[in-house]
């Protein structure tokens, strides 16, 4: 036979062979490579944008199979690591369902010299590096330099900012000339608070609570909002994209643009204003923006480049508006669903804040049960799904199940911490589908015990900010209103924290519950 004489079915048969053997080479590679240690094989890495795309299926675990099959995953919970095998598209990874394991990689990260993938931080890197996206040397230096601005100066000003930003979402919301209200998609209330405050404490912009109406022209918070939704977006969409006759995406690149011209010039503006400034002031300014500008220094190795002190702004920006929004929507979501608990925090408000003083930043160590309530929340949805690490030479590690040994990982493995995995083990959090605020009494210290802001020198380092927000605001929205949920005809209100609190899934960056309607109900005079 010819090469002339060959036909387009035998091109076909000779492709499809090659792509054959191809697969089978590399699924048996894939396997030597994790070990063979017993887990997933499926046809996309849930990592890869086919594996995200296509939904949860036994062939394709999809973003969210670590919620949908958290009883049933690691083997029944028997294992404290599976193995993930792709077969056509990704990268074989070690997935660690176990907290044990987790801290004996991340407590000695930088000893081990883990790095955080490439290809999973590319949403951060849209606008630098920044202390979330670099490792190594790069990573101790954003770290040095941005350890300093989280201070109790920082605290006390997200505290007095969150307060202040309570009472114009009261007013602005009009609520003050209704005894009760249904807010139908409540998401928006801590959202919209979260990221207020966030545009206040990390930028010092004054933006109102009201927000423009959609004839205004672009504004700052306008533009950061579609920032900020358009993200993941912004990443896969092609340049040429943006030429098309598409009104949706010409809107979308006039954001994106606005705010690279207006980081550039507030970067300038707010150089110019701390020139000559002597520390001892710049120690005593809360907000975010002015300390990363102050360590401004493109020539030398131990300040921030001008990009860098746009990247870590706008990567707290993400990953705290992010948490915040998602965590405070579902703390009083389960507060509306346990009134028990509820009346807790309210005793426990009322004896911290004396007629109804607002909160200040000494009185939030006396809110331990609220604090509870929300790292409980922050338990069962971490919004950060998963945690990856590479592997930069041979590591072993001790597992307990199913039998106590020793695996040895690989020179460029990549590992995963399934961040709800870890969060729902029943060895570590009995019944952990329940909402239990006492679980986190005693445990709400410095420390990796409260794992969900994660463990060992790359704990998240704007967990106090968070926690100082959320406290402000829900101390002060409890003691002013109860929050109630809207039962179906007939349904009991375990049937509700079933149906509603169980659809949880991926949105934009951070993982959480679908949005829900809360009854409002006036307490007090406001």
């Amino acid at each position: 036979m010819t090469i002339s004489s060959l036909t387009f079915l035998d091109v076909l048969i000779t492709l499809g062979s090659i792509l054959v053997l191809s697969c089978i080479y590399r699924y048996s590679a894939s396997l030597k490579h994790v070990q063979y240690v017993p887990g997933m094989r499926v046809l996309f890495s849930p990592l890869t944008i086919f594996g995200a795309m296509i939904p949860t299926r036994s062939w394709n675990p999809g973003l969210n199979w670590s919620w949908i099959w958290r009883k049933t995953a690691y083997m029944n919970r028997t294992h404290d690591i599976i193995s993930m095998v792709p077969i056509l598209f990704g990268k074989p990874s070690i997935y660690v369902g176990s907290l044990d394991v987790a801290r004996q990689l991340l407590v000695n990260e930088n000893k081990l010299r883990l790095e955080k993938p490439a290809d999973l931080r590319k949403s951060l890197l849209l606008w630098g590096e920044s202390l979330s996206t670099t490792n190594g040397e790069d990573w101790r230096r954003h770290r040095r330099i941005l350890g300093p601005a989280f201070s109790n100066e920082t605290y006390v000003t997200v505290v007095k900012e969150t307060a202040s930003i309570y009472r114009e979402m009261v007013a602005a919301e009009g609520w003050m000339d209704n005894t009760e209200v249904v807010v139908e998609e409540f998401h928006r209330i801590p959202s919209h608070v979260a990221f207020v405050a966030l545009a206040r404490c990390g930028f010092n912009v004054r933006l109102p609570w009201a927000e423009e109406r959609e004839n205004e022209d672009l504004s700052f918070g306008k533009a950061l909002k579609t920032v900020i939704r358009t993200n993941l977006a912004r990443l896969a969409i092609p340049i040429w994209a943006y030429k098309l006759p598409l009104e949706g995406l010409h809107k979308m690149d006039q954001a994106w643009k606005y705010i690279g011209v207006y980081m550039h010039d507030l970067v300038a503006r707010r150089r110019e204003e701390l020139r000559g400034e002597v520390p001892e002031n710049l120690h005593q300014r809360g907000d975010l923006f002015s300390r990363l500008v102050a360590a401004l220094d493109e020539n030398a190795k131990i300040g921030l480049k001008e990009q860098e002190v746009i990247g870590n702004t706008f990567t707290f920006m993400f990953v705290g508006h992010e948490t915040s929004a998602r965590v405070l929507t579902e703390a009083l979501g389960f507060l509306a669903i346990h009134q028990d608990e509820q009346d807790k925090a309210v005793n426990e408000i009322s004896s911290a804040l004396p007629a109804g003083q607002d909160p200040t930043f000494n009185d939030l160590s006396k809110l331990v049960h609220l604090l509870a309530c929300f790292h409980e929340a922050l338990r069962i949805y971490p919004p950060s799904l998963m945690m990856g690490r590479d592997t930069t030479s041979e590591i072993p590690i001790k597992v307990t199940h199913p039998s106590p040994q020793t695996i040895l990982l690989p020179k460029g493995s990549r590992v995963v911490m399934d961040m709800i995995a870890l969060h729902h083990d029943p060895r570590v959090f009995p019944d952990p589908e329940k909402f239990k605020p006492s679980r986190w009494y005693g445990k709400n210290g410095v420390g990796d015990e409260v794992s969900m802001f994660g463990l060992g020198p790359r704990v998240c380092i704007g967990r106090k900010f968070v926690e100082s927000e959320a406290l402000t605001f829900l101390s002060m929205f409890l003691r002013d209103w109860k929050v109630d949920i809207i039962l179906s005809p007939g349904e009991t209100r375990a049937q509700y924290e079933d149906r509603v609190m169980g659809r949880a899934r991926l949105i934009g960056h951070a993982f959480g519950v679908e949005p829900f309607p809360l009854k409002v109900s006036r307490r007090v005079s406001v």
